[in-house]
Order: C-alpha cells, then structure tokens, then sequence
C-alpha cells in the first residue's frame, strides 16, 4: 500500500468535477496520505513530478490528459517510483490501454491499493522529444490541429471524428522513404504514423493487431489514398475489422527515420511538432505505471 501519493492536477483538462473530494474519500479510505500540485503552464508537471521524488513520495499520480501524464513520466524517468494516471482528459488512450478505470475514484484506486500492480511500459523518443502513445504525420497532424479547445470543450471525444473530416480538405498523398532498422523501404500514402500504442479508445481495440507497449518496438503505419467516409465509417461502427486492416502497409522497428517529398505536419502524443523529416526510436520499459492486478 501507497505510504504518500503525490497528484500532479492539470486544471485545465477535460470536464470539471469535484477533483479533490474524490481522491481524499479514496486516499483515505486506503490509509494514504496524500498531496497536490496544480500546473499553469507546460513543463510544470515534470518538474512537480522530479520534486515530490526528491521528497519522497511513494507514488506520484497525473490528473489530466495523456499530455499530463507523459509530462509527469518524463519526471518519473530514472527513479523507481511508478506513475498512477488518474484520467481527467478528452481521450485518456493510454489509461484504456492499460485497463485503468475512466472513473475518476477507481482510478485513484489503483494509486492506492495494494494489488495494484507496476508495469513496465515503452516510451518513444522524436528528434529528442519524448512521447508515449504515437507519432502521426500528415492526416493525423491536421486533425490534430483542427481539434482545438472550443472543439473538445463543445463535443468532447467526438471532436477529433469532426476533425478528421474537416482535416481531409487539407490533406494529400505524400510519398515516404522510411529508414525501418536500416532496411529502406518507400510507400506513397495519405498518412504516416509510428505507434507505441494504436488503441483507438475502445477497452481492446487498436487500429493493429498485435501492438504492444511493452515488447520494445514500434509499428509504423502508412495509410493508403483511400476514401476517408468509408474508412471513417468502418473505424467508427468496427463492422468490417479486414477493411481497416487492408487501408495501411505496416512494419515494425525500434528506430525510423521518414522523409516525405514535400513537408509534412507532424504530432506527438496531441502536440504539433516541426515538419518531416524525423527520426523515431523506442525506449523500452521507459515508464512504470501503476495497473490494475
């Protein structure tokens, strides 16, 4: 059991709730004393998450989006203690990945209780910037942009779906040279992303089969000229699991470099990075997060 959890609180992600009422009845309830830090502005989290190590928390927990919680993992990096995410964004992706309960008490559940369990899981580093579920160039760096605030704010998860539509005015087939393990393969595509994890937000589902954030590699993913309504479509309702499939080229390495005939936008875990070119490269076992037994 926790002895001292520190929560690392983002105020500005996802819905208001009656945050610290909630993990106070549960810290309690399972003996553990607890305390907060609350961010104004990016690099915060790390730096609160690199101080309560030092003094000596046992557990340190990120309230917010998965931009939070790799902030705080980032902090987390070379010390034993393990990261706790308590989801409090938009989509949370990896929490799901992981199997942590959306429910804000259930999650600090896990902060606290003793059969909770720590799991070794796999960052990804981009031209020296840490990430944790992916890197999306082209498509998925224009939804990315177009899914601003007032957008989530209004429609919640559904916003990147409004963005991805609106996002195929602006997006067009690229041809990619990928460097996969020093094998050069080359692709033509509308998109490129390179996964840690491809879950999608549904508990088990990911865009491919067999993605793990624990096995020390990464899957990149190039999507074909396809039509955006049928893909979107069958991504939404997982009627037809083989169409999906059958829409990107896929391979699988610990270190990528791509490269693209003209720029292209890139994100990293929901944040807008330079243009192509990049050089991607996993880091095995980067992160211990608390998960349920």
């Amino acid at each position: 059991m926790a002895k001292h959890v520190h929560v690392v609180i983002n105020p500005a992600s996802g819905q208001p709730q009656a945050i610290l009422n909630t993990i106070n009845d549960v810290f309690r309830k399972h003996g553990a004393t607890w305390g907060i830090s609350v961010t104004q502005e990016s690099g915060d989290a790390r730096r609160f998450a690199e101080t309560a190590v030092d003094n000596g928390a046992d557990v340190v927990a990120a309230y917010g989006g998965d931009g939070s919680v790799m902030e705080v993992a980032q902090g987390l990096m070379g010390s034993d203690v393990p990261l706790a995410s308590l989801p409090g964004g938009t989509a949370n992706l990896m929490s799901v990945e992981l199997g942590i309960p959306r429910d804000l008490a259930g999650a600090a559940a896990v902060a606290c209780r003793d059969t909770s369990i720590v799991r070794a899981v796999d960052m990804g580093e981009a031209n020296k910037r840490k990430f944790m579920l992916r890197v999306g160039i082209g498509f998925p760096a224009e939804k990315v942009i177009l899914a601003d605030r007032s957008l989530k704010d209004k429609y919640g998860l559904a916003a990147y779906t409004i963005a991805g539509f609106k996002a195929t005015d602006t997006s067009e087939v690229v041809h990619y040279r990928l460097t996969l393990d020093g094998e050069e393969v080359e692709a033509d595509g509308f998109a490129c992303r390179v996964d840690n994890s491809s879950n999608i937000g549904v508990p088990n589902v990911s865009l491919w089969p067999g993605t793990d954030v624990s096995d020390g590699y990464l899957d990149v993913l190039v999507w074909r000229d396809i039509d955006l309504t049928t893909f979107f479509s069958a991504l939404a309702s997982l009627a037809d699991p083989q169409k999906v499939r059958e829409a990107f080229k896929h391979w699988r390495a610990k270190e990528i470099t791509i490269a693209t005939d003209k720029p292209q936008a890139i994100q990293g875990d929901g944040e807008i990075w330079d243009p192509t070119p990049i050089t991607v490269r996993v880091l095995p076992g980067a992160m211990r997060v608390l998960v349920p037994k």
